[in-house]
């Protein structure tokens, strides 16, 4: 998740400073044709195994490319596009942003790139947006390739703690979800590994809870009206996504826990499965998380497992699943620049990832067997079934998005206020322009 707010002149000053210091500011005829300039917002870890990706990219096709990880890619690309000078590539953690790039001519369409659009096992990656400028003549086109993807429709748990408590079978409807948390909550157990914080843009694992509900619970049809801008906040649809998750916590956990959650970030609530003094026992997280799970002091390994948010109330909806995805779009036309794009959503690509990350990097391409254990290999398998929605913060307008985040942070402290956040919710809505919502809807994993 990436900042969202506008650039103001200390932020652009310092973007433009990030950006000049590793070159992706320059005159194009001075730019050597075997470079291509790579921004992302991996730093970290994350970093070290995206530059082993993109060192296998250079060993194949002897084009240096140079990389500038920040975690504020938006406001860092947004500078380079207003004075004109942008990276050849970005990797993008938000949709909307694409939307907006497309609707200003800022990205570059890759329909006919070689080795991309031609390559069949590379279709179920492509993004194809139109530009959205007030007309529906605006063809469809290749946009972008998600090159990176997570699985959000899930909880995870520790089998040893889960079998200490009787609870060895995943629950297959909300209501035995429900039940579980009792259970937990009944033995003086923490259910929920509640953490909210995360800053700089705290608030989204909040998001994640209801967008994930309001898909298990309404569908996949209402799901895309509410992302596309054409639901009201205030509908029956949303407003019950809302109550169900705070009915759920009211129901299993206490008024000081739910508070903790506030000031938890969802790496330190996260923790809390494997904690072996008291901690908690059910962690709604997206697969990134087991990155986290096995780190120490957790090491988790074996111990860490997932089951998928099971259907609420009558609706047939096992088979629908929440993902992000992280995005490489082209900004710079240039014959390195389609090289990068086609090697991204190769198989070449996708095994320097698994290898380099110790298994815990997912895409829509990887084979499932490919991966080192049975839960990786598991989450991999899910994400080439069934039907796949994108987050429902991904798609919407920046300032919406934000207003959902901040909405997410009061709700858990104050769920009286509920009226009055989705009030505020839909006037903050009504202020965004029909052409920055995007229309990207849920599709069958197989295509």
């Amino acid at each position: 998740m990436t900042g969202r707010g506008g650039v103001s002149r200390a932020a652009l000053a310092l973007a433009l400073t990030l950006l000049a210091g590793v070159g992706l500011i320059g005159c194009a005829d001075d730019e050597p044709a075997g470079r291509v300039t790579v921004l992302g917002s991996w730093t970290g870890d994350e970093e070290t195994t995206f530059r082993a990706v993109l060192a296998r990219f250079e060993e194949e096709t002897g084009i240096r490319a140079e990389y500038q990880g920040h975690r504020d890619v938006s406001q860092v690309l947004q500078a380079g596009i207003e004075r004109q000078r942008p990276p050849d590539v970005a990797v993008l953690p938000r949709l909307n942003d694409l939307q907006r790039y497309v609707n200003e001519d800022a990205v570059r369409q890759l329909d006919g790139v070689t080795g991309l659009t031609d390559d069949p096992a590379a279709g179920r990656q492509l993004i194809r947006l139109a530009a959205r400028t007030g007309s529906d003549d605006a063809p469809t086109r290749v946009y972008a390739v998600a090159i990176a993807t997570h699985l959000k429709s899930v909880f995870w748990y520790d089998r040893a703690r889960a079998a200490t408590t009787g609870l060895r079978q995943p629950p297959r409807t909300w209501d035995e979800l429900v039940d579980r948390a009792r259970t937990v909550r009944d033995g003086g157990g923490v259910p929920w590994c509640l953490g909210l914080s995360s800053p700089p843009v705290s608030g989204w694992p909040g998001t994640d809870w209801i967008e994930d509900i309001m898909l298990h619970r309404s569908g996949q049809r209402v799901y895309e009206s509410w992302t596309r801008g054409d639901l009201a906040w205030n509908s029956p649809q949303v407003r019950d996504a809302w109550r169900t998750w705070g009915q759920l916590l009211s129901a299993t956990s206490s008024p000081e826990a739910r508070r903790a959650g506030l000031f938890s970030t969802w790496t330190e609530a996260g923790a809390g499965l494997f904690d072996a003094r008291g901690g908690c026992h059910l962690d709604h997280q997206a697969s990134f998380a087991v990155r986290e799970y096995r780190k120490p002091p957790q090491s988790a390994g074996d111990r860490v497992d997932f089951f998928p948010t099971p259907p609420i109330g009558s609706a047939d909806t096992g088979g629908l699943q929440e993902v992000s995805d992280d995005i490489a779009a082209m900004l710079r036309d240039t014959g390195p620049a389609r090289k990068l794009m086609a090697f991204l959503a190769s198989e070449s690509a996708q095994q320097v990832w698994r290898r380099a990350s110790g298994g815990l990097f997912f895409s829509r391409r990887g084979p499932a067997d490919s991966y080192p254990d049975q839960v990786t290999g598991r989450v991999a398998a899910r994400l080439g079934t069934g039907t796949l929605c994108w987050d429902g913060s991904d798609l919407l307008p920046a300032p919406v998005a934000t207003a959902f985040e901040r909405a997410a942070l009061v709700y858990l402290h104050q769920p009286e206020r509920l009226d009055e956040l989705l009030k505020e919710l839909d006037g903050v809505a009504g202020t965004v322009a029909r052409t920055d919502w995007m229309d990207l809807r849920c599709h069958p994993a197989a295509e």
